[in-house]
């Protein structure tokens, strides 16, 4: 979508929002920072307009998320239907299973994403591929409806940019994404609270999950992919969740030599889930896809059968986006 575009879907959703009264709003399955952090933000600001907001998300919203401002309000149903529904971070319809059914009750779908890889559900899209996160999307749009930013709210935005961005590591940061974040912090929220909160601590069961991946990491072509894989004994062991290992392809990337990593996890029904992670103009975005999943460019996700075939297979086909 180019500026002109995006202008206009722009002030499209803004009058939708500014006729709407009740509003759902839906983040996606295995929520990150990212989608949670952009619809809270989103959600605080339009109650601030007399908006009667819905929190939805397909999954429980993992610990080290409980306490942004109105995480306890998120639920996995509603009774409501709504006059608007909004999703935050969702690239398609199928990473919101078991609530798809509640936004498409409402009169009007508004996608709110920066993905470059995505399928269009919704009536109208506001995507920005090169917002380093979806919360620096909400914070335009929030400018917009001219809703004045509080701590709350920049709490949950300054999550969604951290998260996202692997704490403003991540090439897809611009000048726009620490503008965004100056008039957040302008607010007085205690950043430096944020970040250690989200990006720079770990459970004791995260650690352990953590160091046994990396202990379990493997090198292919020419130690140019590393790959690795956590089992659901593991999370046992330790008790553990997934949300623990969520880091880990980043961290895994950081392997000497390595351009692209490819961590894969043991989920429900003999699945892998596989997050990959590559540098600079490798696509594993486009990889991803092939399986169903999807992303961007550099950071992706897919899911795969459980079996040595199915690794072996993704690991070759990784291999040869390597030149």
């Amino acid at each position: 979508m180019n500026t002109k575009e995006f202008k206009k879907s722009l002030e499209t959703t803004v009058q939708m929002i500014r006729k709407s009264q009740n509003i759902i709003l839906a983040c996606h399955m295995n929520p990150d920072g990212d989608t949670i952090g952009s619809m809270l933000g989103l959600g605080l600001g339009l109650s601030k307009l007399k908006k009667k907001i819905t929190y939805l998300c397909p999954d429980r919203i993992p610990n080290r998320y409980q306490a942004l401002p109105d995480a306890k309000k998120v639920k996995s149903h509603c009774r409501t239907t709504g006059d608007l529904a909004i999703t935050l971070d969702c690239a398609s319809i199928k990473q919101l299973p078991r609530v798809d059914r509640f936004l498409k009750q409402s009169k009007y779908i508004i996608e709110i994403d920066h993905h470059i890889y995505r399928d269009q559900f919704g009536d109208v899209e506001l995507i920005s591929e090169n917002a380093s996160s979806v919360g620096e999307i909400v914070f335009k749009v929030l400018s917009q409806l001219k809703v004045k930013i509080d701590k709350k709210i920049a709490e949950c935005l300054l999550t969604s940019a951290i998260v996202e961005t692997s704490s403003f590591s991540s090439e897809s940061v611009s000048e726009k994404t620490f503008e965004a974040c100056a008039d957040l912090i302008k607010t007085g929220v205690d950043f430096n609270k944020i970040s250690q909160r989200y990006y720079w601590r770990k459970s004791l069961s995260a650690m352990h999950l953590t160091g046994l991946s990396f202990l379990r990491i493997k090198k292919a072509r020419n130690k140019k992919v590393v790959w690795s894989i956590i089992h659901k004994e593991d999370f046992k062991k330790v008790h553990g969740h997934q949300e623990d290992v969520d880091p880990v392809a980043d961290d895994m990337l950081m392997t000497e030599e390595a351009q692209i990593a490819l961590f894969f996890r043991e989920i429900e029904n003999n699945m892998l889930r596989v997050s990959l992670r590559s540098r600079g103009l490798i696509d594993v975005g486009h990889l991803a896809t092939v399986y169903g999943g999807g992303g961007h460019q550099n950071v992706a996700s897919c899911r795969i059968h459980n079996t040595k075939k199915a690794i072996d297979k993704l690991i070759a086909q990784a291999s040869r986006l390597v030149r």
